[in-house]
């Protein structure tokens, strides 16, 4: 049995998906904190952001590279966006007031990593 899936309309912020990279200025921001234009990867799924009117979780993506634990490097996968997601600065943005653009979705296994990363950070915090 084959399934075709619609093509969602990705400039409608009600279905965007978890794994999907979207460009969007994450700016105010303070510190250190990820600011400015630039891509970030969506972490929230759509039925929560249909509830939230457009409240989407996203993680901002930096064009540098580093080791360090908390981040995902996209540069080895096929795709347009390289750099490293920075799981450490989930942010969570109105997209009912942000305009932002559909960039493509990350590869599944960049999105396992994203997870395990995830899970620790905060894991690591329940049991503290």
């Amino acid at each position: 049995m084959v399934i075709i899936m619609a093509n969602l309309d990705k400039s409608n912020f009600n279905n965007l998906e978890f794994g999907d990279i979207i460009k969007i200025n994450f700016s105010p921001s303070k510190g250190h904190e990820q600011g400015g234009y630039r891509p970030g990867l969506v972490i929230s799924d759509p039925i929560t952001q249909k509830e939230l009117n457009g409240i989407v979780t996203v993680v901002p993506i930096t064009n540098s590279t580093s080791t360090f634990f908390t981040r995902v490097n996209l540069d080895e996968y096929n795709i347009q966006i390289k750099g490293d997601i920075l799981m450490d600065q989930i942010k969570v943005l109105d997209l009912s007031e942000r305009p932002y653009e559909f960039i493509e979705k990350a590869p599944k296994e960049a999105l396992n990593k994203c997870n395990i990363i995830f899970n620790a950070i905060y894991e690591k915090m329940l049991n503290s």
